[in-house]
């Protein structure tokens, strides 16, 4: 069931210094308060066991927490993000799921990152396209983040890499209670800054580096139990997809070997989804091409699937469609093609005068010719901001014979000419 979103102040009995001292302690929701087990909350300075366990419960009544909901009324309200690869989303059941924890985890260059990064970009498209028009929440803790890869994928689905990266909020991570914060501080961006995606990348990378050793594993499985439990609550609490990365470690099971996940039965049974990558040949730098499995899901079969990781992020072949270029001569072709247009226009239209104007009208743009921008016009794109500013996929709609290729092209021109 997802929550709505309410104030601590709708929580009975509550008071403006326990808010205080609740926010203070990243609790700023009453969701937030009613999940939050009664130990972290009474040991907040200030609170206690007995006033924690009150608001908590007070907390529970206000958002119905307390009943039981008739199965057939849950609204789960789930919600895809594309992948970038058709046959690994058709395996997901339609992509990352929001309000889920999916883990991916592979040996060394089997496209985890890859696929972090395509993620963190096709959120951002809008939902016919797989995307939820979302914002990211991006946990580094392997320092793998690249601003070009994610230029690179941005260009391959019709998006301005700066808007992009504008929309992905990046942290660096350097210990496991820095990664710890930051997954606190993700939480509080879901509300403030409308993240619907949390990435951790990777999960168990400081963990495994910090608890050396069988003493050391206790307290490790603590620090990871309670890193779950938050990014679990926080997926629920705001319909947000979270992708957690993870490492492997090669087991011998009699004469045989295998890569499994780390992190012990706390990942196992904390994750949703958990999908194993796995690379083709002996040498991952033989092929492009993967294997993804699904090891474990509520509601999937155990399918598999190939897909391919390239420089614009994970697709069904090695070879991605990128939108055209502006070549070197770009310039000088389409003032060529306006000069025989204008003129063209003047012969068949003596009485109509060149303006101002004519260097922003549609028929600059190439690839627009003047039937094209009457019917554009008629729709109300008028000069070349307005069609840019267009939804691309609301005019290819409207415009008889017009692909959303074709007018990501014309948009694209048309940006040149104001950047000429």
């Amino acid at each position: 069931m997802i929550l709505k979103i309410a104030d601590l102040n709708l929580v009975k009995g509550i008071n403006a210094r326990q808010i205080k001292l609740l926010q203070e302690s990243g609790i700023s929701t009453a969701e937030a308060l009613a999940m939050s087990p009664h130990g972290v909350v009474s040991e907040i300075d200030g609170l206690g066991g007995k006033t924690a366990k009150k608001l908590i419960w007070n907390a529970r009544n206000a958002l119905g927490m307390t009943e039981f909901t008739i199965a057939e009324e849950i609204n789960e309200n789930t919600e895809y993000i594309t992948t970038g690869s058709a046959e690994l989303d058709r395996i997901l059941g339609g992509g990352i799921a929001t309000g889920k924890l999916t883990e991916v985890f592979g040996p060394f260059k089997s496209g985890k990152t890859n696929l972090a990064h395509t993620i963190a970009v096709t959120i951002q498209l809008p939902p016919k396209k797989g995307g939820l028009n979302g914002v990211v929440a991006y946990v580094d803790s392997e320092n793998t983040f690249a601003k070009e890869k994610i230029k690179r994928i941005a260009k391959r689905f019709g998006l301005d890499p700066k808007k992009v990266l504008s929309k992905i909020h990046h942290a660096r991570i350097y210990s496991s209670d820095h990664q710890q914060q930051m997954i606190a501080k993700a939480e509080a961006l879901c509300k403030t800054r409308g993240v619907r995606l949390i990435v951790v990348d990777s999960l168990m990378a400081l963990l495994r580096n910090e608890y050396v050793g069988i003493g050391m594993l206790a307290r490790r499985q603590n620090v990871l139990n309670n890193m779950i439990h938050a990014l679990s609550r926080t997926a629920e609490r705001y319909n947000c997809a979270i992708l957690l990365t993870n490492q492997v470690a090669t087991k011998m099971v009699g004469m045989f070997s295998a890569d499994d996940a780390i992190g012990g039965n706390i990942v196992a049974h904390g994750c949703h989804f958990r999908v194993m990558f796995k690379t083709k040949g002996f040498s991952s730098n033989n092929s492009l091409k993967r294997r993804a499995i699904i090891v474990d899901a509520p509601d999937l079969p155990p399918e598999e699937c190939e897909f391919f990781i390239t420089s614009a992020g994970i697709a069904d072949s090695d070879q991605v469609e990128m939108p055209a270029k502006k070549e070197m001569d770009f310039e000088i072709e389409t003032l060529y093609e306006e000069s025989s247009t204008n003129q063209e226009e003047i012969e068949d239209e003596p009485n109509v005068e060149p303006t101002e104007s004519d260097e922003t009208d549609l028929i600059t743009v190439k690839g627009i010719g003047k039937g094209t921008a009457e019917n554009l016009r008629n729709y109300g794109v008028s000069n070349i901001s307005q069609l840019i500013e267009s939804d691309p996929e609301d005019l290819a709609s409207k415009i008889s014979g017009v692909s959303l290729k074709k007018v990501l092209e014309w948009q694209e021109n048309a940006r040149a000419i104001l950047q000429a």
